[in-house]
């Protein structure tokens, strides 16, 4: 397969401004360049140098914002010709390395390596992607942690090093065998080895005939030698283009900012194209430097290419594959990763189920057998209420971390569109039912049994139908929470007010009569509210054995008084039932749509306009 040669020029990328009668911030300038097959580019720059943004743009990947602009030309080249970069499908050609190497703490390198190659491999045979596994394994040197877990920061998840994450995170990548690679800051967060290893794999791929552009964050002197080509950027502007090493020294000795002996020039190219605000005069001085170089730069000495007429048809190494992931296929592979990271997680299963069980052997102590006194009224009301309560935080709060952790990855590869947003919600979804419905299903009949709640196999299937259903709608709610949530530690500051809202408006703690007009409609969406309410009806409607001796009330209360006196004479089990399912209905959907809205989104690089031409902005 022939390789691709990349080139790019009057790149410009403007954010909106954060107040009226204030200039949009340019985040690029001007930005131009190419990289051709065999090379290895680094984009160089100080913090805030648009490093980032300049690869994100010419990967297809900058970040839509409201009101943003990205103009520019992006040209990718194969036998000849020159091709427009938004006429084509860049994530089926490319790959795209991001700067935050996410993974799946619990799969083993090769588990994690063979669901990739499994979702976008999918036209070839089992044996095919199990070579291309083991190939790209070899290739970026994890032989050793081929069955290590990848792990995390998490105690009890020790796994691979940061340099073979880094490795891990490119392996996938280049699964499909792109020949255009793109890798945002591959050395940060590594110790000096690490990164020149990670480097040293880089550079290899460029010798094997790949085009490779990658951001370096202050490299050292031994990674700055691997470099063949190097753009330094100065406050979104290109400082210099061109050739590394001795080219590149010779040029700032030229325009009379030499390189000092024994000094590393990236070192020293990156000091002179910072801006110090420590103070006015060193403001002034450092930009006064920056500007010298911008306006001394070396203007490209390339020939433009001119992209191909409308309507070429494009060759086949820019062509997106014509097989896609079937929805069965990527639904079962989608519930097999999530139901093995959530079950190898034991540490946080066993806290949870211990908790379950705490509270079981409480609830049956405090309640154990009650009798049939005018007391029992009271006691059988608040045991109905602390199981509605309990499957509520429950299921709400625990399902509420569940995308949040998976969210950067499955970000990552929707935008490398493996998947769509609704197999990955099935399955996660899916997943959770057994592992949150199990459990409370056998706590519930203990309990239903130890404490003596009312006799008879249609009230006890009743109450558990209740407790299930009640349980998929936490379910439900801790998806949409989930959903909405980017990371796990909103979950649980969020979680529980949201519980606590709908356990105000149960009817325990506040008689439904009382409720406040303007504060009715919330009492109408606790989904708390109808199965508490189906669960006081089912064990005191039309039970008239309480026993009047020595009550503590004037009144001898049965089972119906009791209702009455709560506002729950009028409640229906069936009705209440219903509702509860329209509600699971209702989060569920509710969920998906906010998983869609936040699928990965791009901006669409434009034309250069005469704006940009003119200067009209400014630096």
């Amino acid at each position: 397969m022939d390789s691709i040669a990349l080139q790019w020029s009057e790149l410009t990328y403007v954010l909106p401004p954060k107040k009226k009668n204030f200039a949009g911030r340019v985040v690029l300038k001007d930005a131009y360049g190419q990289c051709k097959p065999g090379e290895l580019l680094a984009i160089l720059g100080p913090s805030g140098s648009g490093k980032s943004s300049l690869l994100n743009a010419l990967a297809g990947r900058t970040p839509c914002a409201p009101g943003a602009k990205l103009e520019g030309s992006v040209l990718l080249e194969v036998k000849g010709q020159a091709f427009d970069a938004t006429t084509i499908d860049l994530p089926s050609v490319s790959a795209y390395v991001e700067q935050d190497d996410a993974l799946f703490a619990l799969s083993t390198v090769e588990e994690t390596l063979m669901m990739v190659a499994r979702l976008r491999l999918s036209h070839l045979t089992s044996f095919e992607r199990a070579s291309r596994v083991s190939e790209v394994i070899d290739i970026l040197g994890l032989s050793p942690a081929r069955h290590t877990l990848i792990g995390s920061d998490k105690p009890g998840q020790r796994g691979i090093s940061g340099g073979e994450r880094k490795r891990v995170h490119l392996a996938l990548e280049l699964l499909h065998k792109p020949r255009l690679i793109f890798v945002d800051e591959p050395t940060s967060g590594l110790d000096s080895f690490q990164a020149q290893n990670v480097m040293v794999t880089l550079k290899d791929l460029a010798k094997a005939g790949h085009t490779v552009v990658c951001s370096v964050h202050q490299p050292r002197s031994s990674i700055y030698q691997l470099i063949d080509m190097i753009i330094l950027l100065a406050e979104g502007r290109t400082a210099y283009c061109g050739k590394g090493g001795d080219i590149c020294a010779a040029h700032f000795h030229k325009i009379g900012h030499p390189v000092p002996k024994d000094f590393n020039p990236a070192d020293h190219f990156l000091d002179m194209i910072s801006i110090d605000f420590r103070s006015q005069d060193s403001e002034h001085r450092t930009r006064t430097i920056v500007e010298n170089i911008v306006d001394k730069r070396s203007l490209p000495n390339w020939s433009p290419l001119q992209p191909a007429p409308i309507g070429t048809l494009l060759p086949s190494e820019l062509k997106a594959p014509v097989n896609s992931t079937p929805f069965s296929v990527s639904f079962g592979l989608l519930i097999r990763r999530t139901w093995r990271e959530l079950t190898r997680d034991t540490q946080t299963l066993a806290m949870k189920y211990c908790a379950n069980a705490f509270f079981t052997m409480l609830f049956a102590w405090i309640y154990w057998q009650m009798d049939m006194t005018q007391r029992s009224l009271q006691n059988r009301t608040g045991i109905c209420f602390f199981m509605a309560m309990n499957q509520a935080f429950g299921s709400s709060i625990g399902v509420s971390q569940v995308i949040p952790r998976q969210l950067k990855v499955v970000s990552r590869e929707r935008a490398a569109k493996l998947y769509e947003a609704f197999p990955f919600y099935l399955a996660t979804f899916i997943c959770q039912l057994p592992l949150e419905l199990l459990p409370q299903l056998i706590c519930g009949t203990a309990i239903y049994t130890m404490t003596g709640l009312r006799p008879g196999l249609d009230h006890m299937f009743t109450y558990i139908g209740v407790l299930m259903l009640e349980n998929f709608a936490g379910i439900g709610l801790g998806m949409v929470l989930s959903a909405s949530f980017n990371s796990v530690e909103q979950a649980p500051q969020v979680a529980p007010m949201v519980v606590v809202l709908f356990l105000m408006f149960s009817g325990f703690f506040l008689n439904q009569d009382s409720i406040p007009k303007l504060l009715e409609p919330l009492k109408h969406i606790s989904f708390i509210r109808y199965a508490f309410q189906a669960l006081v009806v089912n064990e005191l409607r039309g039970n008239d054995g309480f026993e009047c001796n020595n009550r503590i009330v004037q009144k001898c209360m049965q089972g119906d008084d009791w209702l009455k006196q709560m506002s729950f004479e009028d409640v229906s089990i069936q009705r209440n039932c219903i509702i509860l399912f329209i509600e699971i209905m209702v989060f569920n959907l509710l969920a998906l749509r906010i998983l869609n809205l936040k699928r990965p989104q791009f901006l669409k690089l434009c034309s250069p306009s005469s704006m940009w031409r003119h200067g009209s902005l400014g630096a």
